[in-house]
Parts: structure tokens; sequence; C-alpha cells
């Protein structure tokens, strides 16, 4: 749930710093850039001597947050898709102690003559 929170507080403070970019300006807010930008700046607001300071800061943070732009990038195509199993064993989809219940799959079929 801490995850979530932390996620939306920082779409949000995206959000927030995609309102002062000029209407038009293409690309978008870098999520990863965002997280670099809080944790570079956050000794800086939370030891503000006053909150107008603090306030100060925070603009000027929303700022550099706004000039942190991912440009589109033509021609990149990362579908998603499974990748072949490279063995005959089967994936472990059941707990530890059950999988070892199960028979171990023959890899090599013999012939009977």
């Amino acid at each position: 749930m801490m995850h979530l929170i932390a996620y939306n507080l920082v779409r949000l403070l995206m959000l927030q710093a995609d309102a002062l970019r000029p209407v038009g300006q293409s690309g978008r807010l870098s999520f990863k850039g965002t997280l670099d930008r809080i944790t570079q700046w956050q000794s800086s607001l939370w030891n503000s001597p006053s909150r107008k300071q603090a306030m100060e800061r925070y603009a000027e943070l929303l700022q550099w947050i706004a000039a942190d732009v991912v440009h589109p990038r033509p021609g990149r195509s990362e579908p998603r898709a499974l990748k072949r199993r490279r063995d005959s064993y089967q994936l472990p989809n059941k707990p530890r102690a059950l999988m070892r219940l199960l028979p171990e799959p023959q890899k090599h079929k013999t012939k009977l003559a």
C-alpha cells in the first residue's frame, strides 16, 4: 500500500510540474527523473528555515521536474511476449513443498523394442 501511495505522490508532483510547462511542448515528463530530483531536493526542502523559503524551493523543484522531458523516440517497438522455454521442465507455479511431490518429467523419450 505504501508503494502505491508513494507512486501516486510522485505522479502528483509530475502533474503539478506539467502545469508549469508551455502549452504544446512536446514530450512527456520522466518518472525516473522525478524520483532523482526528489532524492536531490529532499534535504533542501526539509531543512528550510521558513515556510516561505520552503515554498520557493518547492517551486524551483517543480521547475526542474518540468525541464526533465523524455522526447518521443520514433521507431521504438517493444512488444510484450513470452520467451520460449529452453528445457522441458515445468514452471514452478505451486509452493515448493507441493512441487517436490510431483514426478519429474521425462526429458528424453526411450523407445521400447
